[in-house]
């Protein structure tokens, strides 16, 4: 995958995982995640290609955060720890607000974060139509300071109704 993307220079990050920690019992992966990224940052850098960032795109389970996200970009070796870190967060649906989504107290935890934090998926698709109106608040005044943006969960339209674009009679994910 490294190999295949780096030629482009758009590439603009690779996951060394998407939610591999979800509950308190799959948290003794931490440290294999941060060994996935010392690996590819070691395989980039030996290759000579240009340094890529590395991260991690993580479920929003409080219990886990912040303590997760600081695991995982603590360390004085950049070599070892994450470039960015990324949250998976649907606390925003409908007509919410900063305080009652819960973005306050995500805010709170980037606030002295090290490394770069943005929303890997943000979105709520209930009620319907979906709204956005949590990016006002990622890209206001208040997150701005510390969240480096949001990537809108998802682009094409599937069963879990999610997509933004339809190309035509969905095709069942079994096939």
């Amino acid at each position: 995958v490294v190999d295949e993307f780096q030629q482009y220079n758009n590439t603009a990050g690779f996951f060394v995982g998407n939610e591999i920690l979800t509950d308190a019992n799959s948290s003794i992966a931490a440290p294999y995640v941060k060994a996935a990224a010392r690996d590819v940052k070691a395989y980039r850098d030996s290759k000579g290609y240009r340094k890529i960032p590395v991260g991690y795109s993580a479920a929003d389970i409080p219990s886990l955060r912040p303590n997760l996200q600081n695991y995982l970009a603590c360390g004085t070796n950049a070599s070892e720890a994450l470039d960015f870190f990324s949250l998976n967060a649907y606390e925003w649906c409908g007509g919410s607000s900063y305080d009652l989504s819960g973005y306050s107290e995500l805010n709170r935890n980037a606030s002295n974060y090290n490394i770069p934090i943005f929303f890997s998926e943000t979105g709520c698709n209930t009620p319907e139509p979906r709204t956005f109106a949590d990016q006002a608040a990622i890209l206001g005044d208040q997150m701005n300071p510390y969240w480096s943006g949001a990537i809108i969960y998802e682009w094409i339209a599937e069963a879990n109704n999610y997509g933004l674009v339809s190309y035509g009679t969905p095709i069942s994910a079994t096939v």
